[in-house]
């Protein structure tokens, strides 16, 4: 009796069940659907440059071993002669002689210098910048060389009269 019982109760949830999701399924029920318009970005017109100066072309035709000073401004004060202190003879100046000129050899040489705050001049004749130091101590003169052998870049002094 126990098994009809049960049986009965299994089947009457059964039922129950299957009208509750009938009933729930097919409702009427009014949707409506928004759907959102695609728009294509409007892509912009792209302008070429056609003259020879722009500068990417014209970076792109400069000579390699040509050094460019990566500013677009670039203020000089030069006193080599002596013209503000009044002395109008040469001046007793020392030059740097590098073993070899590139620009990663120039940057090296110069960030020394201004590390050092040693005065100095960069002189471009020809393909060979000619750097120039106006310091009175041999010692100070040392550390330079000693400084730039860490960049493997060989160099001497040789004193000039400017």
């Amino acid at each position: 009796m126990q098994k009809k019982v049960l049986g009965a109760v299994f089947l009457l949830l059964f039922v129950g069940v299957g009208l509750f999701l009938y009933k729930l399924l097919h409702q009427n029920v009014d949707v409506t659907v928004e759907v959102a318009k695609y728009e294509s970005p409007k892509k912009q017109a792209i302008k070429q440059e056609t003259s020879e100066t722009v500068w990417i072309k014209e970076m792109a035709h400069k000579d390699a071993r040509e050094f460019v000073f990566p500013v677009n401004e670039l203020f000089m004060q030069i006193d080599s002669f002596g013209q503000k202190s009044g002395s109008g003879g040469k001046l007793k100046s020392f030059r740097l002689v590098i073993d070899r000129v590139d620009r990663y050899s120039l940057f090296c040489i110069i960030q020394t210098l201004t590390s050092l705050h040693l005065p100095y001049m960069v002189i471009k004749e020809d393909k060979v910048p000619l750097i120039y130091i106006e310091e009175k101590s041999e010692k100070q003169l040392n550390q330079v060389v000693l400084e730039l052998e860490k960049y493997d870049i060989k160099s001497k002094i040789v004193e000039v009269w400017l």
